[in-house]
């Protein structure tokens, strides 16, 4: 609904954003902040970066989807019998959106988790007492998986988890 200068800089920032590597982006910016911390800053620390670093990809499908949405017959009816602009958002275009917004979700979740693992396998994510993916593989550091094969039961469950948002991803048609 808005255009101009606030919307090219949007689109700019979405375009650099999955040119980085933000893997590595990540992993830098948290290593750049401090490491002691308490359990729930860190946590808050590590989803606040993972939000700030992974939201440029879902940007873009919903742009295009509000874009595509906003041309529609019913949107310019609607427009045309008088509809405020705020309840052609609400009424109108977010409900037209949600299941595209919730295929984004499924679709994130498991990145998510995945980079989460990753951060904390390698000492930048969520801090102890608090458990995380990644620390819990972390003891497979030790190298004794042919002697505790147990030791392997966090990544098959880590893969179990991820592969499972594909399998209970309702498989709707989200093309709008």
């Amino acid at each position: 609904m808005a255009g101009g200068f606030i919307e090219r800089a949007i689109l700019a920032s979405t375009d650099l954003f999955p040119a980085l590597p933000w893997l590595f982006l990540l992993l830098t910016v948290r290593a750049c902040l401090p490491l002691n911390v308490s359990p729930a800053t860190s946590v808050t620390i590590t989803f606040l970066l993972l939000g700030a670093l992974g939201w440029a990809a879902p940007a873009r499908v919903v742009r295009a989807a509000v874009k595509k949405l906003k041309d529609a017959d019913f949107m310019f009816q609607a427009r045309a019998a008088g509809c405020r602009p705020s309840r052609l958002l609400f009424r109108q275009l977010v409900p037209n959106v949600m299941p595209l917004l919730l295929a984004q979700c499924w679709i994130a979740v498991p990145v998510y988790i995945l980079a989460e693992a990753t951060l904390g396998m390698l000492g930048l994510g969520v801090v102890e007492p608090l458990p995380s993916w990644g620390s819990i593989l972390r003891e497979l550091e030790s190298g004794g998986v042919a002697s505790q094969p147990w030791l392997l039961a966090p990544a098959i469950l880590l893969a179990a988890v991820v592969g499972s948002f594909q399998l209970v991803m309702p498989r709707e048609d989200y093309s709008v």
